[in-house]
């Protein structure tokens, strides 16, 4: 039977909020009480705990600041300090008051976006959004208003300094003239549309708008007892287990933008529901889409990102999807999503291998998740350790001088896969070690004598990898089995587990019990085997490089909810191989940086990055954002002018090449693949520490 809250209208009367919100009290009390129960280091529900729980639900309802007035946030205020009491005792009030102000308060943003672009914006007047404007919650309706339209305005000014022609400056005065009121007439449009879209998604969610608050305020009490303990409705559990390996929930088609604004399909999936349905073809426009008992969302000029967020809302909703087709017949289609193996072709989150070859044939790896064989379990063989080891065979038949395995963007995965993977380079012995609420640590081991590999090797890394990517680099630096290269990482050392919400549950019993919710908990912290944590300083790469990626990251010690760093005794049975050398290989490539026109320049943009980026006033003059979109330009110029390595050419193993020659779009995705490795930077100096070191 449907949850009673999904037929919910969207102007959601008081009494009616209240009966969703009673069940809504007691899963945030239930969310604390399993918290109490299996994290690692659960919080005192106290003042302390209800303050940040207010301030993370601001954060998460109106992070821009652009819905809420000083008005309503002394009305909330009241409660800062006691929403821990209401969650004690199973109480709405807070709720309820925020939920309403909200409501109200997207509804008259609405209305106030139209009046804001109901006329062009002089894209010449110098106007300033101000810090203070920028980072308050405005005063009044009035000052609301003007904070919205100067953000509209800001938005507007920002893409025509992105989009205009080469031969702007040439152009007279007049055409000049002519070419902006047209670019602005558009882009005021477009800005308004994609805004009143995010407004739509809320109001017309799948969820309804009370269930939809009630999920956002467990999400923010799981979150403030630490970044990584978090409250999951079943599809966000779901759509979470598939980045780890998990069959996903898809209509079957993908996505592209299309040539006149708008998205189009770009593929069916043959067996999928929107293949089988028999009304879609590639090429057919999406229009409209509507969830079940919703009002329909306008979708005609967005993105594909912003439509593949709408529809990811739910996996077991039908929705209905408005098409246009090729010959401008329009249709409306219902679908629901089919949990469905991908084809090899579609999975990019799984392990792809080539061969660097040069003065020394060096394998390469990427690997971009630590997902886990959820098939077959334990005993199975589909997850990423076993993956990356059928990979080293195919190489090791290459006769591979050293092999460089990829873990930039790697956020990581499965703890118990990490393990495995760095059995695959050392011999028996403690890999990790993980500490829960008792005393005495746990040691992870490497229980399998041998190694596969026992080559030359690096891991490259980047502030992206993260957990049990960490894991893997800390443990094969200890060991002296692995140079690290690259930019310190991200900085989590701590494991979570799913669990049902359910307080009678056990580490025995949970995998057998099903509810409508869950909630992932951080139940344990990881130590390298030597005793330090990777926790917020992450794995300190060998052979540092500079990289763009720092000067907008935000990592594990920037939040100020995050568990803090300490330290144990080191295992006493680990026993390292004989030390690299690191110091004489940082020399040489500090050598080859340093002459490197790509490298320099990023440290230049980086300096320039680390100066432009303090808080200042914003200039609202075409002018000022065409000499940003300069700024910008460069980096952007720098990320496409990779060189072509000079050292070595990508090529595939003669496995892949047989599979490659009868698939001819497999074989356009590996060209591209391949293009990427040959004209990368930081596996360029990969390589050459490889061809330097000796096994």
């Amino acid at each position: 039977m449907k949850p009673f809250f999904l037929v919910l209208i969207t102007l959601i009367p008081v009494f009616a909020l209240s009966q969703t919100t009673s069940k809504i009290a007691n899963e945030a009390f239930v969310v604390t009480r399993m918290v109490a129960k299996f994290h690692v280091a659960p919080r005192s529900l106290n003042d302390s705990f209800s303050t940040d729980v207010y301030n993370q639900m601001l954060i998460k309802a109106d992070e821009g600041k652009e819905f809420f007035t000083k008005d309503d946030i002394a009305k909330f205020s009241a409660f800062r300090t006691l929403i821990d009491d209401e969650i004690k005792q199973k109480n709405t009030d807070f709720l309820t008051l925020f939920t309403n102000t909200y409501l109200q308060r997207l509804k008259q943003v609405d209305s106030l976006a139209s009046v804001v672009c109901a006329k062009p914006f002089n894209i010449t007047l110098a106007e300033k959004l101000t810090v203070t404007e920028d980072t308050s919650f405005p005063a009044n309706t009035a000052a609301a208003q003007l904070k919205l339209y100067k953000l509209f305005k800001m938005g507007v000014l920002s893409e025509i300094a992105d989009d205009l022609p080469d031969d702007y400056k040439s152009l007279t005065t007049v055409l000049q003239k002519k070419y902006l009121d047209s670019a602005e007439a558009a882009f005021r449009k477009k800005r308004l549309a994609s805004f009143k879209r995010k407004i739509n998604n809320i109001l017309q969610n799948p969820y309804g708008m009370a269930q939809y608050m009630g999920n956002m305020y467990c999400e923010t009490i799981a979150l403030c007892f630490d970044p990584h303990t978090e409250y999951l409705p079943k599809t966000k559990k779901e759509n979470f287990e598939s980045e780890l390996g998990q069959q996903p929930f898809r209509f079957g088609f993908t996505m592209e933008e299309d040539k006149d604004g708008g998205v189009i399909i770009s593929n069916l999936k043959p067996g999928s529901p929107a293949f089988k349905c028999g009304k879609l073809n590639k090429g057919d426009k999406f229009i409209t889409v509507q969830w079940a008992g919703k009002q329909p969302v306008d979708v005609s000029n967005t993105t594909p990102d912003e439509l593949s967020s709408l529809i990811s809302q739910s996996n077991h909703d039908t929705i209905y999807f408005t098409m246009r087709k090729s010959g401008g017949t329009i249709v409306q289609v219902p679908l629901l999503k089919e949990q469905a193996k991908q084809d090899v072709s579609e999975d990019d989150n799984k392990v792809k291998s080539f061969i660097l070859k040069g003065s020394s044939a060096i394998g390469y790896i990427y690997l971009p998740a630590f997902y886990e064989d959820w098939e077959t379990g334990d005993n199975g063989n589909a997850g990423c350790a076993n993956d990356v080891a059928k990979e080293i065979v195919k190489l090791k038949r290459e006769n591979i001088n050293g092999l460089i395995i990829d873990l930039r963007y790697n956020g990581g995965g499965s703890v118990d896969e990490a393990r495995q993977l760095a059995g695959i380079f050392i011999d028996a012995g403690p890999v990790a070690q993980e500490k829960g609420r008792e005393p005495k640590p746990f040691t992870l081991k490497d229980i399998d004598r041998g190694t596969i590999f026992d080559g030359p090797l690096v891991l490259l890394v980047n502030g992206y990898s993260a957990s049990a990517s960490e894991l893997l680099a800390g443990t094969l630096q200890n060991y002296n089995r692995a140079v690290i290269i690259g930019t310190p990482t991200y900085g989590k050392a701590t494991a979570q587990v799913i669990l049902p919400m359910d307080t009678t549950v056990t580490y025995e019993t949970f995998a057998k019990k099903q509810t409508e919710n869950y909630i992932k908990i951080t139940i344990n912290k990881l130590y390298r085997v030597n005793g330090t944590t990777a926790q917020f300083a992450g794995v300190q790469p060998d052979i540092l490089l500079p990289d763009m990626l720092d000067a907008h990251i935000t990592k594990e010690s920037d939040e100020a909810l995050a568990l803090k760093p300490d330290v144990i005794d080191a295992n006493k049975y680990f026993q390292p191989y004989p030390a690299l050398p690191v110091t004489a290989l940082a020399a040489a490539v500090k050598q080859e940086v340093d002459t490197s026109s790509y490298f320099t320049e990023v440290r230049n943009l980086l300096a320039a990055y680390k100066q432009k980026n303090q808080p200042k006033d914003i200039l609202l003059t075409l002018n000022n954002f065409i000499t940003s979109d300069d700024d910008e330009e460069n980096s952007s110029t720098l990320r496409d002018k990779r060189f072509v390595s000079k050292n070595f050419t990508v090529q595939n193993n003669q496995y892949e090449l047989s599979i490659l020659r009868a698939d001819s779009y497999l074989n356009q995705l590996n060209d591209g693949f391949k293009q990427i490795i040959s004209t990368d930077p930081y596996i360029n100096i990969s390589y050459d520490v490889l061809s330097r070191l000796k096994k």
